[in-house]
């Protein structure tokens, strides 16, 4: 089982002459963590002492950065903190020359700092263009509303690609239509950095949406902290359960009085879970209700005791008018079942899940990088087995078809971002999509770089960040991107620009963060990672259908794809920490894995390959290990 590594470690905090903050221990590990807690909990005067904006009055903090040559820290204050000098777009340069001095040792020389702001241009406006900033990119911040401030300050953290990006109530004046849009963003930024995140709200929907971890603060003190699902399926007490929002609590002497024999592995039960049912026979009867969109609210009294407690549970379309008969119904979390008040036994649902399984398991590490264990981001296989792996430390790292490493080399330039996929071409050349450098590398079979393809730029033969290549039999190249310009460009085996398939954009054929490609006879798999769904192309263009998303799949996120021997398409999935497997028409077979550390699970993977005998092998990037499945 992997560790998490740990960020901070603060030890007998106190800050101001109330106590305002009174810590014993806390350990902050790497990955995202929100602080969560009311208006007055300490967050703000938590994240001034982590940033070193304040100074405890006793204590110890001990910050432990990543091992890098960029920024440690990014910082997005509650009040923005913005410079009243600098336009917007100004706001977003100097964060990035910032950087890029960090990365260089000193401060540029005058004319390597403008050109760095020419160069970074295009880039400055593509994340201004993501917040929905550039009709104000010269405005200073003045006459920008609150939510344009807000923006901004996120926007210029992120600018800064720092290790660690630290933001006290990020996108707090936005507008809740569009907060979805930005998170993304954000993530996006996180994951295409590796970088962590500390951030503090007050909104237990985002803590849920976006954390892995949680510290909970009430009035200075610690009262949590782990990981976010086990606070939300397991909390200690009613008290703390409530600090991720609704919750039912049944305690033991009260179990039995509204739920008769069933037993439960937590006395928590969240709303998504419990189902207020009519029922002629029921022991419970309404005295009123209140819908309030996702969850819905009813007190309900037992009429014999005159006992009465008020529930969160799942919408029904049956309006509970007072008076009326129910029981109520648990949804078992663990096993998928429907419990009954009546009965003490349970009945399967009829849910859509299908477990996959495999006769052989196995996690590999990637060879250590001095002090560093880098994490995989692509798997890809050669026709004669051989296993390509790309690292976050930047190495191309390759495997016999036993598993042992055989060769390995670096890239030219990985400061500024890792590649995200590669392809075994016909004539035996390795091509990189170098991300973060807008192009797509040629290497020969022992790591000697032969070639580059395209440059910066929205234009035919131009790419963003381009994410994945792959190429047909008849030699044709397959490159997508995204970054604003998400699309997958065609080119002949020379690098010609044939064609351009598919656009930014949510309607059929359209793209948000373009992610896996696989080519088969004709048709081009496309994975279209942020509106949760896989395309499906002709080679010359043409759009011809979706053939799974979230409602036919499941799919969240799907990150990367590969083609089996068999026709079978497997998809690694980000969002659900699992891999899916599909018919070459999108037919559902199964899933596998689960959100965790241990065997069986993943934690944000990143790629999927297959060998040519079949074996899938999966990037299990946040456990920082390749996992070899042989179905």
């Amino acid at each position: 089982m992997s560790t998490t590594r740990t960020l901070w470690q603060l030890e007998r905090i106190r800050l101001g002459p109330n106590s305002r903050l009174h810590i014993d221990s806390l350990s902050i590990p790497a990955g995202v963590t929100a602080i969560l807690g009311e208006s007055g909990a300490g967050k703000t005067s938590l994240l001034n002492l982590l940033v070193r904006f304040e100074s405890p009055d006793g204590g110890t903090i001990h910050f432990i950065p990543p091992a890098t040559n960029r920024l440690p820290l990014g910082w997005a204050p509650v009040d923005g903190g913005l410079w009243p000098q600098l336009t917007v777009r100004e706001h977003v340069g100097e964060s990035r020359v910032q950087s890029r001095e960090s990365r260089a040792g000193g401060p540029l020389t005058p004319a390597l700092s403008h050109e760095y702001r020419g160069e970074g241009a295009m880039q400055d406006s593509s994340l201004l263009k993501s917040f929905d900033l550039l009709e104000v990119a010269e405005q200073r911040p003045n006459v920008l509303s609150a939510g344009e401030r807000s923006r901004l300050a996120v926007a210029r953290a992120l600018a800064s690609r720092a290790a660690v990006q630290v933001m006290d109530e990020p996108l707090a004046h936005v507008d809740s239509g569009r907060l979805h849009k930005y998170w993304q963003v954000i993530r996006d930024a996180l994951l295409h950095d590796d970088s962590s995140l500390l951030f503090a709200t007050h909104s237990p929907e985002t803590v849920l949406r976006e954390a892995e971890h949680v510290i909970c603060l009430d009035r200075g003190t610690v009262v949590w902290q782990g990981p976010v699902l086990d606070l939300y399926e397991h909390p200690p007490d009613e008290r703390v359960a409530r600090f991720l929002g609704p919750a039912n609590w049944f305690a033991r002497e009260h179990s039995q009085t509204w739920l008769g024999n069933v037993a439960l592995t937590s006395p928590c039960i969240r709303p998504e879970r419990l189902q207020i049912v009519p029922d002629e026979t029921g022991s419970c009867r309404v005295v009123r209700s209140r819908f309030a969109g996702s969850i819905a609210e009813v007190e309900l009294v037992q009429p014999e005791t005159q006992q009465a407690q008020v529930f969160y549970h799942r919408p029904i379309r049956e309006q509970l008018a007072p008076g009326m008969p129910v029981s109520l119904r648990v949804l078992c979390a663990t096993l998928l079942l429907i419990c009954g008040l009546n009965f003490s036994g349970c009945r399967e649902s009829n849910g859509s899940e299908r477990p996959l399984s495999f006769e052989k398991i196995r996690r590999i590490q990637l060879p250590s990088e001095g002090a560093m264990l880098p994490a995989p981001r692509s798997v890809t296989f050669s026709p004669a087995g051989e296993m390509y792996v790309l690292d976050k430390a930047g190495r191309m790292l390759v495997y016999n078809s036993e598993n042992a490493l055989v060769k390995q080399w670096w890239m030219p330039e990985y400061s500024a971002g890792k590649p995200e996929g590669a392809w075994v071409m016909l004539d035996g050349r390795i091509a990189v999509a170098d991300t973060h450098y807008h192009r797509v590398l040629f290497f020969d079979a022992e790591g000697k770089l032969t070639g580059t393809l395209g440059e910066q730029g929205e234009a035919p033969g131009q790419f963003i960040y381009t994410v994945k290549v792959t190429q047909d039999p008849h030699g044709f190249l397959y490159v997508a991107e995204y970054g604003g310009n998400d699309r997958v460009q065609k080119f002949t085996a020379d690098g010609q620009y044939v064609l351009s398939i598919g656009k930014p954009g949510t309607g059929p054929g359209e793209f948000q963060r373009t992610s896996g490609i696989a080519w088969k006879e004709g048709k081009l798999y496309v994975a279209d990672a942020i509106n949760n769904r896989i395309h499906l192309f002709r080679d010359d263009g043409t759009f011809e259908k979706v053939i799974a998303d979230a409602e036919s799949s499941g799919l969240h996120y799907p990150y990367d794809l590969a083609l089996a021997p068999d026709g079978t398409l497997w998809i690694a999935e980000y969002g659900s920490s699992r891999i899916t497997q599909l018919t070459g028409d999108g037919q559902l077979l199964g899933h596998y894995g689960s959100a965790g550390r241990g065997d069986a699970q993943f934690w944000t993977p990143w790629g999927i390959g297959v060998s040519p005998i079949g074996k899938v092998v999966v990037a299990d990037t946040g456990n920082r290990r390749l996992v070899e499945l042989q179905p």
